[in-house]
């Protein structure tokens, strides 16, 4: 691995540590060594990196913060959209774009009200989706005012000027489920990598995805658990971060129900520890400080160490 070293775990466990834009974090570290492989059409541990660092980026408002990391990164083209709570931007070099939307904000009163609108829609002959997402995709999808591009638009031009360029769909929470449904719509997707995603769709829409597609899930994350699955479904071959931080294929309910046991338990002590000490600003509920973007791009990374030994 030469000079590559292993991520710590955050040791903030409140709220504003784990869930608050990270101004502070170094994106895309060693990516000038670790190229994403936009052309691959199997899973690799170095996209799903980069594609947690996006997600973890897209939480920060400051446009030329963002702008600038992915332009050190190798992207130098960057577009913003947002319309009525909806975020994401594209961006692109000239092989590859990737498509990223941010992800529920607890203080943005609109995100709350989409993840809530949870009654099944017509997703056209492409089954049933979660009303809310599908009404917040809407917002940026085919919709622009005279000054400007929807992304649909923004898509399709780049694509036009690059025939070859590969686009990538990828985001964390209600930015996950957004991105499923925008490689739903653009069948030319080369690939979607979500994180801590909740399911977005019934078991016709599961069953018509078409798009290769990867589902990270870190141990506890409650908002992968929702909707309930008795009317809706998961897509994609789940990548399942346990408890020690290690990624399972499609893992068993015997390995996923041990892994939780124990990372409840484990998460409590250091809770416990936390508190000891003064500090009781810590999470709680290891169900929510397992959703924390931070988290999925770490473990990815050191994963990804990993598999190059």
């Amino acid at each position: 691995m030469g000079s590559l070293k292993a991520k710590p775990l955050p040791t903030d466990l409140s709220f504003h540590g784990l869930f608050a834009p990270n101004s502070t974090y170094h994106y895309f570290k060693d990516a000038e060594s670790q190229s994403f492989r936009h052309n691959s059409n199997k899973f690799q541990s170095v996209n799903a990196w980069w594609l947690a660092e996006c997600s973890l980026l897209a939480y920060v408002r400051d446009h030329a913060f963002v702008s600038q990391a992915l332009a050190s990164a190798g992207l130098p083209q960057t577009r913003f959209f947002e319309n009525n709570g909806t975020q994401c931007f594209v961006a692109h070099n000239d092989n590859f774009a990737i498509v990223c939307f941010r992800g529920t904000e607890v203080g943005e009163v609109q995100d709350i009200l989409t993840d809530l609108n949870l009654p099944l829609t017509n997703n056209d002959e492409r089954g049933q989706v979660h009303s809310g997402f599908k009404n917040a995709l809407d917002q940026v999808w085919n919709r622009g005012d005279c000054n400007s591009h929807n992304l649909l638009e923004h898509i399709n031009t780049i694509t036009e000027a690059n025939s070859e360029l590969k686009i990538w769909f990828t985001g964390h929470s209600l930015g996950a489920a957004l991105a499923t449904l925008a490689a739903d719509r653009f069948p030319e997707a080369q690939g979607l990598y979500t994180f801590g995603s909740p399911r977005v769709g019934d078991r016709e829409f599961a069953w018509k995805f078409e798009t290769t597609a990867y589902r990270f899930v870190n141990n506890n994350d409650i908002v992968t658990m929702v909707p309930p699955a008795i009317s809706y479904q998961h897509v994609g071959l789940l990548k399942y971060i346990d408890d020690t931080g290690h990624i399972h294929d499609n893992p068993t309910r015997w390995i996923t129900m041990k892994s939780r046991i124990t990372g409840h338990l484990g998460y409590l002590g250091e809770v416990l520890n936390s508190w000891s000490h003064g500090n009781l600003s810590a999470i709680p509920v290891d169900y929510l400080n397992d959703h924390a973007p931070i988290y999925y791009a770490v473990y990815i990374w050191n994963n990804h160490l990993n598999d190059m030994e």
